[in-house]
């Protein structure tokens, strides 16, 4: 599967983050409204119990968990070799270039923007006629520039791995204010038992969170070494490239290349 189709992939996809936090929202609501009865003593509660007993934080963990894997899996089938830099799309290119075309190479750079490679060799061959230091300062500018918003877009999940801890922290902080709160309203030996239950259950967000900065940390630590990878690739397609342009002498903008000309 390829999604080459960046800028609009994203926006889709930033849609569905959207909707992915309302649905939680909704849901977490609809939990808080549930009249929920106590586990029999001396058993663990239930995932279900636990949840609804901070409905909000708890719902907020779970869209995120839900934003990490859409994340993730967008990542991971867009963030490779053939997506960044397909095969068919640098043979077009190398033929144009290898035929001096350099403005017939721009331009079709400039119709396959989509495409990670595309603006960076535009750049190359819209210059091709300056200086070989100029082209180098212009292809590591956008290359940088285009590694970055890819980069940018990856740090999401690293983001999502360290809010997770924090409203689960968030939660945690809360259930321990409302069960010393509820102590003075208790007697005798229900006291115990209600902060015992009351951290229990402030408890349950912490855990909640930890699962999902762990799962999130993991997702991010795999998705990283693919783009490493993939970039390292897509560097080289790039240098290739310029590497032809660079052939042409300074000053001129086609014409046969120093090799090919005649000896005096």
């Amino acid at each position: 599967m390829r999604l080459r189709d960046w800028p609009t992939s994203w926006r889709w996809f930033r849609a569905g983050c959207v909707l992915v936090l309302v649905v939680g929202g909704l849901a977490a609501a609809a939990a808080a409204a549930v009249d929920l009865d106590l586990p029999d003593k001396g058993t663990l509660p239930t995932v279900k119990y636990l949840f609804e007993r901070s409905p909000y934080i708890n719902g907020a963990i779970v869209a995120l968990s839900v934003l990490a894997t859409c994340l993730f899996l967008y990542c991971w089938f867009t963030v490779n070799t053939m997506s960044l830099a397909p095969s068919s799309f640098v043979d077009e290119l190398t033929k144009l270039i290898l035929a001096r075309q350099y403005e017939q190479a721009a331009i079709f750079c400039r119709n396959h923007r989509h495409i990670f490679v595309a603006s960076i060799i535009q750049r190359c061959a819209e210059n091709a006629t300056k200086h070989q230091s100029v082209i180098l300062a212009m292809l590591d500018t956008e290359g940088r520039r285009r590694a970055d918003l890819l980069w940018n877009r990856i740090s999401y999940l690293s983001d999502v791995a360290n809010v997770a801890p924090m409203l689960g922290l968030l939660g945690t902080v809360i259930g321990m204010i409302k069960a010393f709160f509820l102590l003075p309203q208790q007697h005798g030996s229900i006291r115990s038992q209600v902060l015992s239950e009351g951290v229990g259950q402030a408890m349950a967000t912490t855990m909640f969170g930890l699962i999902v900065a762990i799962v999130a940390l993991v997702f991010y630590s795999l998705v990283k070494a693919r783009a490493t990878r993939a970039l390292a690739n897509v560097e080289q397609v790039v240098h290739t490239l310029a590497d032809h342009i660079k052939q042409e002498p300074a000053g001129r903008g086609g014409g046969a290349s120093a090799a090919e000309r005649p000896a005096p």
